[in-house]
């Protein structure tokens, strides 16, 4: 019996996958991660003073900009839903929570895009059903040449 259990529990984890995104603050490296865990296609572009590694899967486009250091300082995307924040924004989940946290606590809740700054983290989300977009930076690791406009 036990046998059967073991097989039941490879093929779930061989059929189900967990949506592993590049990191905010990790490595270039985790781009590729992304690219294979889903499949998706990957392109690459360079622009003065850093990169936008763009993979499209599902519907979904997002965007990795990385340093000349090759570290993701910024992630964007837009499709039909939103990513996986607490893989997304990694060590910054807890900080994005707590802003969430707060805002809620001082606003009512109203429908409009979410814009949150803290000291370390910047994320606009906005859109309806389909139609998602958003972006979440770290100011500091912004390189000098690029203005936040940049990141979309």
């Amino acid at each position: 019996m036990w046998v059967y259990t073991a097989l039941a529990t490879m093929l779930i984890h061989l059929t189900v996958t967990t949506p592993v995104w590049a990191v905010l603050g990790q490595t270039k490296a985790s781009v590729e991660r992304d690219r294979a865990a889903f499949g998706g296609q990957l392109q690459s572009k360079l622009a003065q003073g850093y990169s936008v590694e763009t993979i499209t899967v599902g519907g979904m486009s997002i965007k990795e900009y990385v340093s000349p250091d090759g570290t993701v300082f910024a992630v964007a995307w837009k499709g039909a839903g939103v990513p996986n924040l607490r893989l997304l924004l990694g060590t910054y989940f807890d900080e994005y929570l707590d802003a969430l946290a707060e805002r809620q606590n001082q606003k009512p809740r109203i429908r409009r895009p979410l814009m949150l700054k803290t000291a370390n983290l910047v994320v606009e989300r906005s859109g309806h059903m389909r139609n998602m977009w958003g972006r979440v930076f770290i100011p500091s690791r912004v390189p000098p040449v690029v203005s936040p406009k940049d990141i979309q």
